[in-house]
């Protein structure tokens, strides 16, 4: 029997995505990954979780559930499963969604587009892109994963790609010397913002001032929240 899933998410497509070379900080994408074997059954059989940590369904249609954590005013771009369908007849789909406070109705944040898989892809990361900045105040995020049975339908992991991102600049300066129209306004109003730095006195910043090590140390350990070990 052939098995539509049009609940939620992105049915798995034919087709490859190829590894980046590994790379990080602000400007690049960081990839939070959620294993499957972290996800919670919420609907159906599952079969056993297999020697690659991967889950199956076994049978009706299962539907897996993951809390995903990001840090709020990252941007989320992009979505991918790590799975495998190896039957025509069987799929395999997966998606992120909001749920608004309190207990509001749920919001997809990928389109649904379970129309049926053309063939047999195998195993791949599939991926689809997303466009959304995280707002954890007002919402609490969730990965799902839905599959029916059939030969070599599993999952393995489900990535969720972000970037960091800078606060968008207040509409008044918080310093008399760095006006609205200062090329670094977004940047130090951010620092201010995030109390890492107050300034340099008398209501200004002097961002053309030399930057001591001391006060380096500063800007550092406030902004990374150090603190020492118990």
């Amino acid at each position: 029997m052939r098995v539509r899933i049009a609940t939620l998410g992105i049915v798995i497509l034919a087709g490859s995505l190829t590894a980046s070379a590994q790379s990080f900080g602000t400007s690049v994408t960081s990839i939070l990954t959620l294993p499957a074997v972290s996800f919670q059954l919420a609907a159906g059989t599952e079969g056993a979780i297999d020697g690659d940590a991967a889950r199956s369904c076994a049978a009706d249609i299962c539907s897996w559930l993951a809390g995903v954590t990001l840090p709020s005013g990252s941007r989320i771009t992009l979505l991918e499963l790590e799975g495998c369908d190896g039957d025509s007849a069987s799929k395999v789909s997966f998606g992120l969604e909001r749920h608004p406070v309190p207990l509001q109705g749920v919001v997809p944040l990928t389109v649904d587009g379970s129309t049926g898989i053309a063939g047999t892809p195998g195993c791949a990361v599939f991926p689809v892109t997303v466009d959304h900045t995280v707002d954890n105040g007002g919402n609490t995020y969730i990965a799902q994963v839905l599959a029916a049975p059939g030969t070599n339908v599993r999952f393995a992991a489900l990535r969720v790609g972000y970037q960091l991102q800078v606060s968008s600049a207040p509409d008044t300066a918080t310093f008399g010397d760095v006006p609205t129209s200062h090329p670094f306004f977004q940047f130090i109003e951010a620092l201010a913002a995030s109390r890492i730095t107050s300034g340099c006195g008398g209501g200004n910043f002097c961002p053309d001032t030399p930057v001591t090590r001391g006060q380096m140390a500063v800007f550092l350990a406030r902004a990374l929240g150090l603190n020492f070990q118990n």
